[in-house]
Order: structure tokens, then sequence, then C-alpha cells
């Protein structure tokens, strides 16, 4: 994972490669997460991979809102 970057310090004036930074760094968590769900988790690390997941695509959804 990278070092922390706002999305308030792109979302102005930002270039396109910061955006699509961000962007890809959300779809590289998802697709990890889809990943390791599908490789069999317990039921309580299922929960909890379910719950990230959906903060990963909340996240994303929030970022074409912003984006847009």
């Amino acid at each position: 994972m990278s070092e922390f970057v706002s999305v308030l310090d792109i979302m102005e004036n930002a270039p396109y490669g910061a955006q699509t930074a961000v962007r890809d760094e959300i779809a590289a968590m998802d697709a990890e997460l889809r990943r390791t769900m599908d490789r069999g988790l317990t039921p309580d690390d299922m929960k909890t991979a379910q719950a990230a997941r959906a903060a990963v695509q909340a996240a994303s959804t929030v970022l074409d809102r912003l984006f847009a």
C-alpha cells in the first residue's frame, strides 16, 4: 500500500495521473479482497472481508462522484 494521499489534495487542479493513481489503488484493494474471499475464509474472516470490500466499493463510488 502506498503512502496516504488526501483526496482533497488532488480534487482541485490535480493532474489526471494523480486521480488515476488513487482510483487504481482502490481497484487493486478491491481485487485483492475479492481474490482472498474466493480462496475461502472462516465465517468471521469472511464477514470482515465483506465489510472491507463494501468500504472499498463505497470509496470507489465517492471517487467517481468527486472526479466526475
